[in-house]
């Protein structure tokens, strides 16, 4: 179990490390996902820079377990708080926007078995 908590960890680390990257440089096609959905310039960089924090707090997390829970817990909370936007937007009914919103729900999904699983080996 510990070796799957450490895999899935990086693996995450690694996906919001890039993701993240994405929106503190504000790359077109993700600053104007979000502005779409209401998120302006500066909240799209925040949102980044608690998404890199998140993973390089994973990748800490390999030695001290505690912040690992507590970033993947943060991940978490942020992808809920992102599935909230997307159904505001009514994305998931609009095929065009559907797989921008179906994306939150999984790495949500993943992001919380990553935190059950650190919970468990803890």
């Amino acid at each position: 179990m510990l070796m799957a908590a450490t895999v899935l960890s990086a693996l995450v680390a690694l996906v919001f490390l890039l993701a993240g990257a994405q929106k503190v440089l504000l790359r077109r096609s993700v600053a104007a996902n979000l502005l779409r959905l209401g998120v302006g310039p500066a909240p799209t960089r925040l949102i980044g820079a608690l998404e890199i924090a998140g993973a390089l707090g994973l990748v800490a997390g390999l030695w001290f377990k505690p912040l690992a829970v507590a970033a993947a817990a943060g991940l978490t909370l942020l992808l809920i708080g992102a599935v909230g936007y997307h159904l505001r937007a009514r994305d998931f009914a609009h095929r065009r926007h559907r797989s921008h919103a179906v994306a939150p729900v999984a790495l949500a999904m993943v992001t919380a078995t990553t935190t059950a699983l650190l919970l468990t080996t803890s």
